[in-house]
């Protein structure tokens, strides 16, 4: 590899500074909110989500929540949680009677 040198008078050097601090503060902020993502315990999932920790065990035991284990311990993202609980929504009776109402107009004209 070859070395360069480069010359750079005074607001070079400062735009040079600039640059690199903003690309500092870009990755240390994407880097600490992935880091600050918040773990739970079981009391706090269960209080989260309104369920026993008793059927959060159940659960896990089933596999049918998301959680990480550390050791003997179980820990909860917050996120997961929510997005978990989100997944089971269910459609209103009204939704699911435009859509196939929308099925029905398609076929027909197909």
């Amino acid at each position: 590899m070859k070395n360069q040198v480069f010359m750079l008078d005074e607001d070079g050097i400062n735009y040079l500074v600039e640059q690199i601090a903003e690309k500092l503060k870009l990755v240390s902020s994407t880097s600490s909110n992935v880091d600050e993502e918040e773990l739970l315990t079981v009391n706090e999932a269960a209080k989260l989500i309104k369920l026993s920790k008793s059927t959060i065990y159940g659960l896990v035991h089933k596999n049918e929540i998301p959680y990480c284990k550390k050791g003997k311990r179980l820990y909860f993202q917050k996120s997961e949680l929510i997005d978990w609980i989100r997944e089971g929504r269910r459609t209103p009776k009204e939704e699911l009677n435009n859509r196939v109402n929308e099925y029905l107009l398609k076929r027909k004209v197909a």
